[in-house]
């Protein structure tokens, strides 16, 4: 499988050689490779966000997929073969131009004093185009470079084409939900421009046919005018981190070898894992150690069809969503419909076109991921909630030990009861988001972030020592009582106090979690708006009631 975040030029040469490849032969077959090239092209830059190239490399695709089903075409007339091959090159052109290193894994505040020249940063330049005057746009300069973004604005009228493209342009209409075809020409103008940039539109009405104009300009979210600015935060940090994804894994049960074969090499082309298995009675002992987002069920096989094999699968909790596609020659209709009452998701017809294929198990696997993700995250703050943070963090301690560098941390809004009190729910909902979204955005991507309760949060740093761990959550709680909560008539501000344990004193999760958790209530005692490191042997009295 290749890496997650293999170069774009390797992919453009790649695709390069499928294509010189099928022009010197006509070999239909070298067509397919190059049809599934792009299509795993198009997959890497969705994955990256690269959304304005993923635009261009479809274009591409959809004019090489109408001559993919017909053997018969091939070899391409040469005035097709030409028009294919300037797409090409327009599309290889971009791509080498927008060529982008991968992010490193590494902190906002680093290098203290010194983030605006540090590259990283350069990922986080994002222009907001709107009018001078416009009343959003002072706060939302001062919100994004409150948490790590580099916010440079233009007017509708002065855009500048030549600057390197943002990370992600941000469009304010001069009137709420007013996007007239000066506004829409500019977004296209845009696209063209910074086709590696992911494109914002704020405060669109919901109407369809708003939403379907920007789209076709080019913008990749419209965000409704009902949303405020509230949620473009969150969106951004999304955009930021691109942590590393998780491989797709696929176990496919067949009992035809030359299957098999063909199936796991069109998934491997397209970046999926994938285990097979020839006997359907070894299914839940392999599955219970793959541990698969979707499965391949072949429908005849020896011993079992598919359907009952599925029938069982479905009787074992933690496989009942899991996403089933039956693989058969089967083209009864009344067949396929019984099948997939039966327990199954999808039926694919053999022989299976592997872009076809390729599609629907990426698709069924988003649809179980994002099912299987809101289980296991808070809705307010889109951060793990408690039962899996622990678990994950226990998870991060068996791998740490015995020897390994591992900190956790565990920190809590201060008198926090008394701003719901003050101010409502409202605001100190905002006030919890607000502390979720600066932790997204101070640390690094391979750090666990939690919400663990009310307004308590922890946090696991791997490969960092108890020093350093200390002296990066002082410099985020430093950042975060400067930082202004908006409520109805203004601003508030607020603080956290945070306690600080690391693995090298302790020997399992509970301990380490327990002696944060013991740090923290030091932290409060000692007068809030700290951080405080555990000490082994630490002994804590019990809370004496009331706000801490």
């Amino acid at each position: 499988m290749p890496p997650p975040f293999l170069s774009v030029t390797a992919l453009a040469e790649a695709l390069e050689s499928h294509w010189r490849q099928y022009r010197a032969t006509g070999d239909f077959t070298l067509f397919v490779e190059f049809t599934v090239s792009l299509n795993g092209l198009i997959e890497h830059l969705t994955r990256r966000h690269m959304s304005g190239l993923a635009r261009i490399a479809r274009e591409l695709e959809n004019t090489a997929l109408t001559l993919f089903s017909d053997a018969a075409q091939h070899p391409l007339l040469p005035d097709l073969a030409n028009a294919i091959e300037s797409k090409l090159l327009r599309l290889l052109d971009e791509l080498l131009r927008h060529e982008e290193p991968p992010p490193p894994n590494r902190r906002y505040s680093d290098s203290p004093g010194d983030e605006a020249a540090d590259p990283w940063t350069h990922g986080r330049n994002v222009l907001i185009v709107a009018a001078a005057e416009h009343p959003w746009l002072e706060s939302l300069c001062n919100q994004l470079a409150s948490f790590g973004f580099l916010p440079s604005v233009t007017s509708w009228s002065g855009l500048a084409t030549g600057e390197p493209a943002p990370l992600a342009i941000l469009c304010l209409p001069e009137l709420p939900g007013a996007y007239p075809a000066e506004a829409v020409s500019v977004i296209s103008e845009l696209r063209k421009h910074c086709p590696s940039s992911h494109i914002y539109c704020l405060a669109v009405p919901a109407e369809l046919e708003s939403i379907v104009r920007l789209q076709r300009a080019g913008a990749d979210t419209c965000i409704p005018a009902a949303s405020g600015r509230a949620d473009i935060l969150a969106r951004l940090l999304d955009l930021a981190r691109e942590d590393e994804p998780e491989a797709e894994r696929v176990l496919l049960v067949e009992d035809s070898q030359t299957a098999t074969v063909v199936v796991r090499r069109a998934l491997s082309q397209h970046g999926i894992d994938s285990l097979a298995v020839a006997d359907p009675r070894r299914l839940l002992e392999v599955a219970a150690g793959y541990h698969p987002d979707a499965i391949l069920m072949d429908m005849y096989m020896p011993f079992c069809s598919g359907v009952e094999a599925t029938a069982a699968l479905r009787q074992f909790t933690e496989y009942q969503a899991l996403p089933v596609i039956y693989l058969s020659s089967e083209t009864d209709i009344a067949q396929q419909i019984e099948a997939l009452r039966l327990g199954g998701d999808q039926f694919l017809t053999k022989p299976v076109n592997p872009v076809v294929l390729a599609a629907v198990v990426k698709t069924k696997i988003a649809r179980y991921r994002e099912m299987r993700h809101s289980g296991q995250h808070d809705g307010l703050t889109r951060l793990l909630n408690h039962t899996t943070a622990k678990t994950r963090i226990s998870q991060r301690v068996a791998e740490a030990l015995p020897d390994g560098r591992l900190v956790v941390a565990m920190l809590d809004i201060d008198r926090f009861k008394s701003i719901n009190d003050t101010w409502g729910h409202p605001v100190g909902d905002q006030v919890i988001r607000n502390l979720a979204w600066l932790l997204r955005g101070r640390l690094r991507s391979s750090d666990l972030i939690g919400r663990y309760g009310g307004e308590e949060f922890i946090v696991a740093l791997p490969d960092t020592d108890l020093a350093d761990a200390v002296a990066q959550l002082d410099r985020i709680r430093e950042g975060f009582a400067v930082l202004p909560h908006a409520h109805g008539t203004g601003t508030i501000h607020a603080t956290f106090s945070c306690g600080v344990a690391a693995l090298a004193d302790h020997s399992s999760a509970a301990e380490l979690i327990g002696a944060a958790d013991a740090a923290l209530l030091q932290a409060k005692r000692s007068g809030r708006n700290r951080v405080v490191a555990s000490v082994a042997g630490m002994q804590m009295e019990e809370a004496a009631g009331g706000e801490l």
